[in-house]
């Protein structure tokens, strides 16, 4: 019987925050559950260690998978000296993990993740698997934080290049991010195996309650979920839901994110939306379904710019999962799918007359009992965690070499773990 891999998963985000919650838990839990020996190192918010219950009930959920999870504390301010401390913390507790069980693959996720990965895998000679989440140096320009082809910039493309040139393999969040990444020439040259991996939903945790059209107070119910500012443009989303009000269209427009309150309400004033007419929320990822079934609609606008190819948001994903239709800028592989299977609305231009033409095609999809139906086979095709999870697992497999030095593994970590804390 072959031995599966060690994979010690690294990755620049919270287990306990939406995206970990979300993206990571459900997926090192899949993996973990082909008999893989995997241990999980996080990068924890303050506000969210102090949650103490909620770090017990993901520590034992993890347990009880056979993951070892190390969460580590994240630092924030100031940015690049706080960064950098990350780094050098998820390097040095990365290698002292390997002194009692070495990995033999480092699944390295997110730019920063990348990083760690890269020090990591040369100094314990292992393979290195690089989860390209996204065009990090240049989703920092389209957000405004960079100047295109400043120091900074230049310095992190060169330090993405070493990643892509080291990496043994390569997952991707889309199609058209898949071949900007084979078109390199470190790439080409080794040959090496890039495969596309979405952000995915844990279809499970969403279900869809069959059609919902506008009910009989003649709401239309909008939602969206995630961050706010960069490049994620809730300023236009408010100038949609105005134009669609003006046009005579009822409309409540429910914000889900971690966001400050006080930042949501100045860009909806902003844009002249009164607060009747929409609602603010942070709630945990659990309760996420429940939200989504109260609407008939989610929305997602986004900067378009280079970082846009790499883009998999998992929000458009989580929305069709419940049966809702999407409103969205022209976002990477999305934008076919929408055409293909009718399962939401494009919005190209930010401008009056296309925001009222695209309200027109939703009330038009929203009239079809069987959109929610669609959408729902199209968060299962494109979105599905356990086709993901065996992908990356036949990653594993194809770069395991079958034998290896045998170290023992600690079974009880307990006193580690609560000193992290």
């Amino acid at each position: 019987m072959k031995v599966k891999p060690r994979v010690l998963y690294l990755v620049y985000w919270g287990a306990a925050e939406p995206l970990g919650q979300s993206l990571v838990l459900p997926s090192v839990k899949k993996l973990a559950a082909t008999g893989l020996n995997l241990t999980l190192i996080t990068f924890e918010k303050s506000r969210d260690l102090e949650r103490r219950q909620l770090i017990k009930e993901i520590m034992d959920s993890l347990g009880d998978c056979g993951i070892r999870w190390l969460p580590l504390r994240y630092h924030k301010r100031p940015k690049i000296p706080a960064t950098a401390l990350d780094v050098v913390q998820g390097c040095a507790r990365s290698i002292a993990t390997s002194l009692r069980s070495r990995p033999d693959i480092i699944h390295a996720r997110t730019f920063i993740g990348g990083l760690m990965g890269l020090a990591v895998a040369q100094l314990l000679s292992a393979k290195l698997v690089y989860h390209n989440e996204g065009f990090y140096p240049d989703e920092q320009v389209d957000a405004g934080v960079w100047r295109g082809g400043s120091l900074i910039h230049r310095i992190a493309k060169r330090l993405e290049r070493q990643m892509y040139a080291r990496a043994d393999g390569i997952i991707a969040l889309s199609q058209r991010a898949k071949r900007e990444i084979e078109a390199m020439g470190v790439v080409k040259r080794k040959g090496t195996p890039v495969l596309v991996a979405p952000s995915c939903v844990d279809l499970e945790h969403f279900k869809v309650r069959g059609a919902a059209p506008c009910p009989q107070d003649g709401v239309l119910r909008l939602v969206y979920s995630g961050s706010v500012g960069g490049r994620y443009e809730l300023d236009k989303i408010a100038h949609f839901v105005k134009v669609a009000m003006d046009s005579g269209v009822r409309v409540h427009l429910c914000i889900l994110s971690r966001a400050e309150r006080g930042l949501v309400a100045s860009i909806l004033n902003g844009a002249g939306v009164p607060g009747s007419a929409w609602s603010y929320d942070s709630i945990p990822h659990n309760e996420m379904p429940e939200q989504l079934a109260r609407s008939h609609a989610g929305l997602f606008f986004l900067t378009q710019g280079t970082s846009e190819y790499a883009c998999s948001p998992t929000k458009i994903g989580e929305y069709w999962a419940a049966g809702l239709p999407v409103i969205t800028t022209p976002v990477s592989d999305i934008e076919e799918v929408i055409r293909d299977e009718r399962v939401g609305v494009i919005v190209r231009q930010h401008s009056t007359t296309d925001y009222i033409k695209a309200v027109q095609e939703l009330r038009l999809l929203l009239k079809d009992v069987e959109t929610p139906f669609r959408c729902r086979r199209a968060a299962e095709k494109h979105y599905s965690l356990e086709s993901a999870c065996e992908s990356q697992t036949a990653l594993y497999d194809s770069l395991f070499p079958g034998s290896l030095s045998k170290w023992p593994v600690e079974e009880d970590v307990s006193r580690e773990q609560r000193r992290l804390l």
